[in-house]
């Protein structure tokens, strides 16, 4: 990143997106978070600070609604055009349990559909932004054949529903940066992504989408971010990152996704781009 940027982000209040975004607005960039209730920063002091420069812009909306989708674009784009776009959604609340089916989240296109909104209602200029999506490791069939062995009843069982929901979101942008899409891997359900999603009114044409990156993580955690540390004592970064089809593992820190997301996916655009990369200790 050679300079500070213009950020939409959607799924900021929390997690990788809110580390990421933090990692941003420390480096100069302005960052526009559509939440659905900006007084979640309310006792934020960092982010406070933002917004009484102007750098943090918080809109009051729903990622599921495409006029607040709308409109957080138009607040992000009001000085100049939104330099990158970054979606980190997931399921935040308390899903229930089917025994056949595993774990259930409600709604159960939350991903797929906030991307679908948001990408549908992009400002139509050139050049597009860059896109980065948060999704999870083992979110296509395929592969969830290299995850560890310990973790097949995770992915392959208590996880189906919700990586329903990312193969969905990563269908739907391999569709519109051109991406090959492997048959074996199927197509999402049509609850996930809509009746004949690709005619979507909005929907970048196949191929247009350009710049951008799915980033495939292990095991989510809470743990701290061990990239900052390892850089400042000049040690090799903790965590492997690649294709996600070569990288394997058991977890990584919520943290750590943001630093490589901001540190390493963005500041070596030419070398991720137009990839799905996975990220593991």
């Amino acid at each position: 990143m050679s300079s500070p940027l213009n950020v939409l982000v959607v799924g900021g209040s929390r997690n990788i997106g809110y580390y990421a975004s933090i990692r941003l607005l420390n480096q100069g960039s302005t960052v526009t978070f559509l939440l659905r209730s900006p007084s979640a920063f309310d006792n934020d002091a960092t982010i406070q600070e933002y917004l009484k420069s102007g750098k943090a812009r918080l809109v009051k909306g729903d990622a599921l609604n495409s006029e607040d989708a709308k409109a957080a674009w138009v607040e992000a784009s009001r000085d100049r055009p939104v330099d990158l776009f970054l979606s980190t959604v997931g399921f935040s609340g308390t899903p229930s349990f089917h025994p056949l089916k595993g774990i259930i989240i409600s709604p159960a296109d939350l991903v797929t559909k906030s991307l679908l909104n948001f990408i549908c209602t992009m400002p139509k200029e050139t050049p597009a932004p860059k896109i980065i999506v948060v999704t999870t490791a083992g979110s296509t069939p395929t592969s969830r054949k290299q995850i560890p062995r310990l973790l097949t009843p995770l992915y392959c069982y208590l996880l189906g529903p919700p990586l329903q929901d990312k193969l969905g979101a990563e269908r739907v942008l391999a569709h519109c940066a051109g991406w090959e899409w492997n048959a074996t891997d199927g197509e999402p359900l049509e609850e996930i992504t809509g009746k004949d999603w690709r005619n979507r009114e909005g929907l970048p044409a196949p191929g247009s989408l350009k710049d951008a990156v799915v980033l495939r993580g292990a095991v989510y955690t809470d743990g701290e971010c061990r990239g900052d540390a390892a850089t400042e004592q000049g040690r090799p970064l903790p965590y492997r990152t690649g294709l996600a089809s070569e990288i394997s593992g058991y977890t990584i820190s919520r943290k750590d996704m943001a630093h490589f997301a901001v540190e390493g996916v963005l500041k070596d655009w030419d070398q991720w781009k137009g990839k799905q990369v996975g990220i593991a200790y």
